[in-house]
């Protein structure tokens, strides 16, 4: 659903563009999709510390915990900006730039921010904070105590500093000390509670998360400032995934829906691709457009589902084995399933 929100924001601003539409078809309704990015913020936080909990003062383990985010988040990145490049450099999507100085492919390829410069797949600027939270995270598996002083050190300094940059703005500094990390430490919060939580307190943080999450948009909608709810919308999430996470375990049996469940594993390979398919399926409709004459709903819906299922086709046919393979070559693990993983 986070992953959904995301496509569904920015198609709504695509089509206001006057290439396509000019209007901003269903806006008022995904206005706040990108709140998606602060969910899985907390999400990674969550999942990082529950799939590594158990390797916090473990240094034997930073090899395999290292291994393992490199293989989740590099291998298919990689691939998608090479075609993505690829693509630009003989003139598909002008809007796009490619890297041209040594830290304008340091950026790209390592996904270290070092200026201002925007990575060629945009939505990746969030894989940029991912990298931070993973490193900073090993200092635990190398040392309890240090890990702590290094997340102390990096997220006290984020409850004094409230700003967001938008594209285009982003420097090393408003990265790496934006308020948006302080979802990765809600996440680990989310975590601890959820080990703590039987199944009527898992329903009760479940639906308190969904009350706190309405409340927040609420006073939003209302005129307050981002810069102060996005605390709170990410502890809405945290208490979310808390309680639903609980909630699932305590039921001992998991909550699966299929196309939801696909769209979830899916989500990587829909959030980095998404801009790319929205642009091209947006074109050939309003090619069709001319002929048929389609309302913009019915436009809009064509092309969100469009670009959701080629996310998803991606997952299968080239996410999947990608880390399949890269899991049997550099961890040599057979049995996790593709998925499995944040």
């Amino acid at each position: 659903m986070a992953a959904m929100a995301v496509v569904a924001f920015h198609l709504s601003l695509l089509l206001a563009d006057p290439r396509y539409l000019g209007q901003p078809v269903l806006l008022d309704f995904t206005r706040r999709g990108n709140l998606g990015v602060d969910f899985f913020f907390v999400l990674s936080g969550f999942i990082i510390l529950f799939a590594h909990g158990r390797d916090i003062g473990r240094p034997e383990k930073l090899h395999g915990y290292l291994l393992k985010r490199f293989t989740r988040l590099y291998p298919a990145y990689w691939l998608y900006t090479a075609i993505f490049c690829s693509l630009v450099a003989v003139g598909v999507g002008s809007t796009s730039t490619l890297p041209t100085s040594l830290t304008d492919w340091i950026s790209t390829v390592f996904l270290l921010r070092i200026d201002n410069f925007e990575l060629p797949i945009v939505p990746a600027w969030t894989l940029i904070h991912e990298v931070a939270f993973y490193l900073v995270f090993s200092l635990l598996i190398v040392n309890r105590k240090l890990g702590i002083a290094a997340i102390a050190l990096w997220m006290l300094p984020l409850l004094f500093i409230f700003e967001h940059r938008e594209e285009g703005a982003r420097s090393a500094l408003t990265t790496y000390f934006s308020p948006l990390n302080l979802n990765f430490l809600i996440g680990m919060g989310a975590c601890l509670l959820y080990r703590k939580l039987g199944l009527s307190p898992a329903k009760g943080v479940f639906l308190a998360g969904i009350a706190a999450f309405a409340a927040t948009y609420a006073v939003e909608a209302s005129g307050l400032s981002y810069d102060f709810t996005q605390i709170l919308y990410a502890l809405s999430f945290g208490a979310i995934i808390a309680g639903a996470a609980a909630w699932e375990r305590e039921r001992r049996q998991p909550i699966s829906f299929g196309p939801l469940q696909l769209i979830g594993d899916a989500s990587y390979s829909i959030y980095l691709t998404h801009l790319a398919f929205l642009g091209l399926f947006s074109k050939i409709m309003m090619k069709l457009q001319g002929l048929v004459g389609l309302g913009p709903h019915v436009f809009y819906a064509i092309v969100f589902c469009l670009t959701v299922a080629a996310g998803c086709f991606l997952y299968v046919f080239v996410e999947k084995p990608v880390l399949k393979l890269c899991r049997r070559l550099l961890e040599g693990d057979r049995r996790q399933p593709a998925g499995a993983t944040a």
